[in-house]
């Protein structure tokens, strides 16, 4: 073998190690969930009551003063009952199914403003 190719088979060789290295790497982060974003509920006081913000990455993905899936414009009494509503939002969106709510799914939840 010729010192020409020893330096080419080297070079290859270095180059796959650091592809390999990269590529291992890059799978322990997705397993660990390092590249996911972060989902947080935010529940805030309004007018005359509460609702609560799904923040994505830091950003506001879903801003809700009113109680969905409840017809009027009703808000939470509670901020308990907001931060409740609010966290099955963001299971759902992490879930990767339609963020949305039900009136039956807020009544199944004990929710009394949704009767």
């Amino acid at each position: 073998m010729t010192k020409r190719n020893i330096i080419i088979v080297s070079v290859v060789a270095v180059v796959a190690l650091v592809f390999f290295a990269w590529k291992l790497s890059r799978t322990a982060a997705q397993q660990n969930g390092s590249d996911m974003l972060a989902v947080v509920v935010e529940p805030f006081a309004i007018h005359d009551g509460w609702g609560y913000k799904v923040n994505v990455g830091g950003r506001t993905y879903i801003y809700q003063d009113i109680i969905p899936g409840v017809p009027g414009n009703r808000v939470f009494r509670s901020k308990e009952n907001a931060l409740r509503v609010g966290n099955v939002v963001a299971e759902k969106l992490t879930h990767h199914k339609i963020p949305s709510m039900s009136q039956q799914e807020l009544v199944r939840m004990g929710i009394p403003e949704a009767e």
